[in-house]
């Protein structure tokens, strides 16, 4: 149950962005329109506590792998989501991602390096940045080399990019059922050296990985998708908005 870390993409973008920060300065403006709805917080914790134990949950006859092979899959077909992530790498520090993102791969949302937020909206080939108490938006084409990196933060298939996505882990464990923002889910486990994984996905409606949670190893944090379906508003900034040059 591996996932690509969100910190190689988080990275890619910062780096791409320093340039980008010379173009602002402090003065209001309107912020990246936020994701449609409030999901659960990052903080790599369990849900909630387990109210049924492992022959009581859903899913009987399928093991862990296949339901997290299929979890995924739903989350790679829905036409949009909300992604927010948390993650901690050893080398880098903390890194922080909430983004609306649609099968497009317009998105609208905020990425925090620790060098601090930056409000991003990416709107068809053209990317908008502006760090926290920038008056305008920068404007980044897509075709050009940091706008490829960048456009890697409203990549969802990347986010789930899986090693061996296409056989079934059988050294995971189904879980305790519990709930994740109030959503029925089925706890699957797994580990890999001295990672741990805990994934949640949705024993009610459609079959949604809901929550993804590493532990330990270089890169621990967590994933939480939310809103499957909802609309996401990712369009250009007024031209009044945008920096000049």
């Amino acid at each position: 149950m591996r996932r690509r870390t969100v910190l190689t993409t988080a990275t890619l973008f910062v780096c791409a962005t320093t340039a980008l920060t010379a173009c602002s300065g402090s003065g209001s403006g309107s912020a990246a329109p936020a994701a449609t709805k409030s999901s659960p917080a990052a903080t790599g914790s369990a849900p909630a506590t387990p109210t049924a134990t492992a022959s009581q949950a859903p899913f009987a006859g399928r093991n862990a792998g296949q339901i997290f092979n299929d979890a995924v899959e739903q989350d790679l077909t829905s036409p949009t989501l909300r992604l927010k992530a948390d993650i901690n790498d050893a080398k880098d520090g903390p890194t922080k991602v909430d983004v609306a993102m649609d099968a497009k791969g317009d998105c609208a949302g905020t990425v925090q390096p620790k060098q601090g937020p930056i409000s991003m909206i990416k709107a068809g080939k053209t990317i908008y940045l502006r760090p926290a108490g920038a008056r305008a938006w920068a404007k980044v084409p897509t075709s050009s080399p940091d706008g490829k990196g960048m456009a890697q933060v409203c990549d969802l298939k990347g986010y789930l990019a899986t090693p061996g996505r296409d056989t079934v882990d059988t050294k995971a464990m189904k879980g305790a059922t519990t709930t994740v923002d109030g959503q029925p889910a089925i706890t699957l486990t797994d580990q890999e050296g001295k990672e741990h994984f805990t994934a949640y996905v949705a024993t009610s409606g459609k079959p949604y990985l809901l929550k993804l949670v590493t532990v330990g190893g270089d890169q621990p944090g967590t994933l939480d998708f939310s809103d499957f379906g909802r609309p996401v508003h990712a369009a250009a900034p007024p031209k009044s908005q945008l920096a000049s040059g």
